[in-house]
């Protein structure tokens, strides 16, 4: 293959793939977000009611991922991308003629099915399965959408809601998705492999040049552990921060447009981050940039701890290149340290425990700022989780071979 060709296959598959999370991530999780405050004042509901379909989402989410990940593994990723996107279109849909909360909390459960078969996971697992070459960059081009989603969708509800209202802003948001499911069974082609992963052995596959470990050789060994429980942490953190920031932006008296567009903002920060750690761990050992970024993510919590407008924008800007390197990272060592072949069920397992520390952060933090009047307890909080997570991360490291005794990722 020429070296034309080989960029050209790397760049279409990532950008299929980051078109994929501005949807999947953007129009369920981020972009939800501006529509909060007219939510609240049509319903009266408090922050962590509102917010307690954040929990139902991500940990139903979680507890649902790992057989879809065992699907993915038998009959392919590309049905599960179009299937959640037709899924998500409906979903939305539906989110403009909810009554109670408990209409809403039943969509996001759907979210929760949306997300598993076409979020993050899959995606990794689609550019793994094709890219060989420079994946590491191809994974941060392809990841670099769940921040675009952050960025474009509140962007576009927040004019819709402001010229058609939240009900019919989310009609006009479900076209979307269809849109993408067409282009998604157009361009990307199905892929099989020759042969399978049959034993418990660490194996080298020629097809993809990653080692490749069963589900049950990944959950013996430590490095498996930490990075669940890593997770779980940063999670945790990211979420409630990016599930709330808009109110407690809104509680610093920033406008709705500034919050709107600090919002943005922020996610263009974070797409900075992805693309270029993706690039960078090409380069540069993925396991020392892990740290250098947590311990960035921790620093800019620290400054929304402080609940002080002069501080927003430098704490934003530290979570931001944080968060976007991590995330991009975690997801890469994951492949790296287990492969593709059995990628669904693994990853599917680690995003249990991601999931978890997700929906808990979006709900926690909301319910920690209601108890006590404002989100400041609620980042203190997420600072001392992001101080664990950084001593769990000295666990995460090439795991080493009985056989052999060499490092195998």
């Amino acid at each position: 293959m020429s070296e034309k060709q080989s960029f050209a296959t790397l760049f279409g598959i990532a950008i299929l793939g980051t078109i994929t999370l501005i949807v999947t991530n953007g129009m369920t999780i981020s972009g939800i977000t501006v529509f909060d405050e007219a939510l609240l004042n049509s319903f009266g509901w408090s922050k962590s009611e509102l917010k307690f379909r954040g929990l139902i989402n991500l940990v139903a989410s979680s507890l649902i991922v790992p057989f879809v990940g065992a699907i993915i593994d038998k009959y392919g990723v590309k049905k599960m991308i179009v299937i959640g996107l037709i899924l998500i279109s409906g979903l939305l849909f539906s989110y403009s003629f909810i009554q109670a909360t408990w209409q809403m909390y039943a969509i996001h459960l759907g979210f929760a099915f949306a997300v598993s078969g076409a979020g993050t996971m899959a995606i990794i697992i689609m550019v793994s399965q094709r890219v060989t070459s420079k994946r590491g960059t191809a994974i941060g081009i392809a990841l670099a959408g769940t921040s675009l989603g952050g960025m474009l969708v509140p962007q576009l509800g927040s004019p819709l809601l402001e010229n058609f209202g939240w009900r019919s802003a989310f009609q006009y948001e479900a076209i979307i998705p269809i849109l993408i499911a067409i282009i998604i069974l157009i361009f990307l082609k199905p892929i099989k492999y020759k042969k399978k992963v049959t034993s418990e052995k660490i194996v080298k596959d020629e097809e993809t040049g990653l080692t490749e470990l069963t589900v049950q050789s990944a959950v013996k060994s430590p490095v498996f552990w930490a990075i669940c429980f890593t997770g779980i942490f940063c999670f945790y953190s990211i979420l409630g921060i990016i599930d709330n920031l808009f109110l407690y932006l809104r509680e610093l008296n920033f406008s709705t447009k500034e919050a709107t567009n600090a919002f943005s903002i922020f996610f263009f920060i974070m797409l900075v981050a992805k693309l270029s750690s993706g690039v960078i761990t090409d380069f540069i050992n993925e396991h020392k940039l892990f740290k250098i970024q947590l311990a960035l993510m921790t620093i800019g919590v620290v400054g929304l701890a402080m609940h002080t407008t002069t501080l927003v924008w430098p704490a934003l800007i530290a979570i931001g290149l944080g968060w976007g390197g991590l995330y991009t990272l975690l997801n890469y060592i994951i492949i790296t340290t287990f492969g593709v072949k059995s990628a669904g069920k693994i990853g599917g397992i680690i995003s249990f425990f991601e999931g978890v520390g997700s929906g808990l952060g979006m709900w926690l933090t909301a319910v920690i700022a209601d108890k006590t009047g404002s989100y400041s307890t609620s980042f203190w909080f997420i600072v001392v989780l992001l101080c664990i997570a950084f001593a769990i991360s000295f666990f995460i490291k090439p795991i080493v071979s009985k056989e052999s005794n060499e490092e195998v990722s």
